[in-house]
């Protein structure tokens, strides 16, 4: 099996279960730990976490649990064989996750698309509804003029007509008493 840039040393192929884990002295040291893939030990080092390396084997160790059950007589096929088949199964499993990633990029490219068109609709909207509120305020304040106007009219046209009316002029001297 060829190196990763994850693992330095790896003596391994398949599964895994801790048997020993060993410290790292410094963040620039190498991580390492001992597993156990499909029966046999092997020691991962790298610059990984130890977390991930086990992941990295717990994933392997399901893959050989899943060859077993799927594989007639498994265990007698040729070391090479088998590795070939993890290979390419591993390689499937990527590709279609590969595929998925896709998929949400391009949802999540569309989701941006529609938000940025979402927000200039908003941006528009918002700046009728000020215009709007400008010209209501425009309306209401020719509407109140206009009102003080025809106030002004009805008050001088009461006052031209009915009580405030001059009805009758008396002309004359008036008699002294």
């Amino acid at each position: 099996m060829t190196k990763s840039p994850e693992c330095s040393k790896i003596r391994c192929i398949f599964g895994v279960h801790i048997i020993e884990r060993t410290e790292s002295k410094s963040m620039a040291e190498k991580n390492t730990v001992e597993v156990v893939i499909d029966g046999k030990i092997y020691q991962l080092s790298g610059n990984a976490t130890e977390g991930y390396m086990h992941e990295v084997a717990s994933y392997l160790n399901q893959k050989v649990l899943d060859f077993k059950k799927m594989v007639a007589n498994y265990n007698k096929l040729d070391d090479n064989l088998k590795a070939l088949l993890l290979e390419i199964n591993i390689c499937d499993d990527l590709f279609r996750e590969q595929d998925k990633t896709r998929k949400f990029e391009r949802e999540k490219d569309e989701a941006e698309r529609e938000c940025y068109s979402l927000k200039h609709d908003l941006v528009n909207y918002q700046m009728k509804l000020e215009n709007n509120i400008k010209e209501l305020a425009d309306t209401q304040k020719r509407l109140a003029e206009l009102e003080a106007k025809l106030a002004a009219r009805d008050a001088r046209d009461n006052a031209l007509t009915g009580d405030d009316k001059v009805t009758s002029i008396t002309t004359g001297a008036r008699k002294k008493n």
